[in-house]
């Protein structure tokens, strides 16, 4: 592991698959830090440079994918950075209490969110990292990191912070992926959202919060899930058995609602975000059923708006992945192989693991219009098929939620 401040690298996001692109040369690791972390894709092009630093109590970091580590890291790197603008004092992260600060930043954390460069974009030099891409040289996403500013200046004067020593300090709520719940009644069928007669709606529903930038998961559907919540449930807005149940999926976020046919009028919606203890709702008539579903999911949306340019079966380039579950990957080597057949895909941008177990892995693919290339490239290869999705006891786990599950083998 490198030691201190990295040498200035400027790291840029290629458009297309030109394979693995790494900073290794520039940070110095060796060979074989390389194998242990691959975990993060740089992709290189020329362009010219972004920063989004909101304020002075706002901070971009490179991280190398959304896990609970990275964050952890990513609020480290952010929160030095930000004590240090605000300051003036090159000499303040030797103060003890400061030290002691930094050991718990996520306490000063109000909020945060991600973002993955546009193609080309060159990521600025001063650009905070964390210890992953410092290791790897590598890293996929920007994660904006805020900073409650009243918190912050006490801690810079000196003071502490009132009320932190009594209770603890809520984590910030995450608005970048969502838990769904939905009902459609058609035709005397009623159909929740995790039943497999709702797979194109599941499908559906992920493109279009791609252009507000939210990751979707769905109920399992299995027993536990049934037994918690029924279908009067969401007719009747029963918010305290949904957030109940919703408790198993560890999502901040839960939108749920129901759509039902209105004769020949087309279709009655009723949807609800909960988001801590906020909740919004929207009740509306569409034409469509693909019109109901991008007006209920834009309230996922900060701007409460999504792309009109994210049409079904565009190619319009969202920051949200598509998940490819891939079973049987038994060494580096396989790994290596499987990363390879992403990268070089002409139209996917970004591929990293989201999650992993003893053999098999969940990638990102991002943008998720590439998915479909995905598809399409397998029918070449002999060393890879399409499987039945896996089966999984954590209702957590990202593999059941994967939109193309396959199996690796020579």
């Amino acid at each position: 592991m490198i030691k201190g401040t990295p040498p200035v690298v400027a790291m840029r996001i290629a458009g297309s698959g030109t394979g693995l692109c790494s900073l290794r040369s520039r940070l110095g690791l060796p060979g074989t830090a390389m194998l242990l972390m691959l975990l993060a894709v740089c992709l290189l092009t020329q362009s010219g440079i972004a920063s989004a630093q909101a304020d002075a109590f706002s901070v971009e970091v490179a991280v190398a994918d959304r896990g609970v580590a990275e964050q952890q890291d990513a609020y480290v790197s952010a929160f030095r950075r930000v004590l240090l603008n605000n300051s003036g004092d090159k000499t303040l992260l030797n103060r003890d209490d400061v030290r002691e600060g930094l050991k718990q930043a996520e306490q000063y954390v109000s909020g945060f969110s991600y973002r993955t460069p546009p193609p080309g974009t060159v990521i600025s030099s001063d650009t905070p990292i964390t210890e992953a891409v410092r290791e790897s040289g590598q890293a996929t996403q920007l994660m904006l990191v805020t900073f409650d500013r009243q918190s912050v200046l006490q801690l810079i004067e000196g003071q502490p912070a009132a009320g932190r020593d009594e209770e603890p300090v809520a984590a910030p709520l995450r608005t970048d992926s969502a838990l769904v719940w939905l009902l459609v009644q058609d035709d005397g069928r009623d159909i929740m959202i995790s039943d497999p007669a709702a797979a194109n709606v599941q499908a559906r529903a992920r493109e279009i919060a791609g252009a507000a930038g939210v990751s979707l998961v769905f109920p399992a559907g299995d027993e536990e899930d049934q037994l918690a919540l029924g279908l009067e449930d969401l007719l009747v807005k029963d918010v305290t058995r949904i957030a109940a149940a919703s408790e198993r999926y560890a999502q901040d976020t839960v939108l749920f609602g129901t759509l039902a046919r209105n004769g020949a009028q087309g279709w009655r919606s009723t949807w609800v975000r909960m988001l801590g203890e906020n909740q919004q709702e929207q009740n509306f008539d569409t034409a469509s059923l693909d019109e109901a579903l991008k007006r209920g999911l834009s309230l996922l949306s900060d701007t409460g708006r999504i792309d009109e340019s994210y049409r079904y079966g565009g190619q319009a380039v969202s920051d949200t992945e598509a998940l490819v579950w891939v079973g049987s990957l038994n060494s580096t080597s396989d790994y290596a192989t499987m990363m390879r057949f992403l990268e070089e895909l002409p139209s996917v941008s970004t591929v990293y693991p989201k999650e992993i177990s003893d053999t098999s892995m969940v990638f990102a693919v991002l943008p998720r219009s590439a998915l479909t290339d995905v598809e399409s490239a397998l029918v070449t290869q002999n060393w890879l098929r399409r499987t039945a999705p896996p089966v999984s006891d954590r209702p957590d786990s990202l593999s059941q939620n994967a939109d193309l599950a396959l199996e690796f083998g020579r």
